[in-house]
């Protein structure tokens, strides 16, 4: 079985992001206070999860670079905030921080310094598996090289990077396969414990973990989904999942789709969301003939949101499909691509769109047969 084409390895700056703290006490030298605030609006500021950090006395030089630190996280965190709806946050100043999911696999934050490598050695870890981009690492300044070179010293510890765009569904479901097909072949010829990380760990890294953990280890999606919750607080894109299993079990069918808008005396017209995330934008072109402004683009199947920006206003049209407003109050236009529905495949893709779906006995074979053919995507 060859491997799914077009898998995207995008390069642009990603939103930034966020992360929960849950640090291994056994590195660390503060002494931490965390409060987690209840659930409610993901851009009130009241909901964020406060963490505290009482440090030993630091030169005013150290405190100055803590304070340029914790400046970049508070950034990061609001960032990650809008783009994910979710109330946690990264706080990259304390270091990297972690949780066992199983004894054999760890999801976590970044490595920051050549020195944790070795932290990650003496607890059995022998696959640094990474899914940063440049912009992450140049964010907050961490030298991926000398982290790489460092572990390139052992034989008994492997760094490897697949990138994935950071609070992107729609790289992340496309890049699922070959990055969850290079990790699978990582595991088998490295054993051990393996380390799972993206910036904060929570989450392209629990996303891939919880992947491995459906196609590979034998879980229920939403099994596995528990268990994971249970050990760290994240924010895996499940439908990225779903859908990432449902294209290597029934092909990667696309449609081109046709977006448009009726022409006001517009002077320019953009999209976001739709395949390219709320971070980017694609410009439509005005058909003077129709006056209409005009959109062609080719989806996979799937339901994809998307909004207007017209002259600079973010807005949805409302001769299009649209729903909302959601949970942030806001209203979004949908394009849904559908193959045949009473196919097999049709029948094949509702079930495992499900809240909870499980695979068949074959569709495991098929998914790990998909993954030890499928061609390695480490950078």
């Amino acid at each position: 079985m060859n491997c799914l084409q077009n898998l995207p390895r995008c390069s642009v700056s990603p939103l930034l992001g966020f992360g929960c703290i849950q640090r291994d006490h056994s590195s660390s030298s503060s002494s931490l206070k965390m409060l987690i605030s209840p659930p409610i609006k993901a851009n009130d500021p009241k909901s964020r999860l406060v963490l505290h950090a009482v440090s030993e006395s630091k030169s005013s030089s150290e405190m100055s670079g803590v304070a340029k630190d914790e400046e970049k996280s508070d950034e990061y965190s609001q960032d990650m905030t809008q783009a994910m709806g979710a109330v946690l946050t990264y706080r990259h100043e304390l270091g990297m921080n972690y949780n066992f999911i199983r004894p054999d696999l760890i999801v976590g934050s970044c490595l920051q310094t050549p020195e944790d490598v070795d932290k990650l050695r003496k607890i059995g870890v022998k696959t640094i598996f990474c899914l940063q981009q440049d912009p992450d690492l140049e964010y907050f300044g961490v030298d991926i090289s000398s982290i790489q070179a460092y572990a390139k010293k052992y034989s008994d510890i492997q760094h490897i990077r697949c990138e994935i765009r950071d609070f992107d569904a729609f790289d992340l479901r496309m890049r699922l396969p070959a990055v969850v097909g290079t990790l699978y072949k990582a595991v088998k010829r490295n054993g051990g414990v393996t380390y799972v990380h993206c910036t904060a760990g929570m989450g392209r890294a629990p996303a891939v973990a919880l992947t491995y953990m459906f196609w590979v280890q034998g879980y229920k999606l939403m099994e596995a989904h528990k268990l994971l919750m249970s050990k760290r607080s994240c924010f895996p894109k499940l439908d990225a999942i779903r859908n990432a299993t449902i294209d290597i079990l029934t092909g990667l069918k696309r449609k081109t789709v046709t977006l448009t808008l009726k022409d006001k005396g517009f002077s320019r017209v953009e999209i976001s969301g739709l395949d390219i995330g709320w971070g980017q934008r694609i410009p439509l072109t005005l058909d003077k003939g129709t006056g209409f402004w005009i959109l062609k683009r080719e989806l996979p199947e799937g339901q994809f949101e998307y909004k207007y920006i017209i002259d600079g206003e973010w807005t949805h049209n409302e001769a299009e499909p649209f729903i909302g407003p959601n949970k942030d109050g806001h209203t979004n236009n949908y394009a849904k691509v559908v193959d045949d529905p009473t196919s097999v495949d049709g029948t094949t893709r509702e079930r495992l769109s499900s809240e909870d779906p499980e695979l068949l006995e074959e569709e495991r074979s098929k998914l790990i047969q998909f993954l030890e053919t499928c061609s390695e995507a480490e950078v």
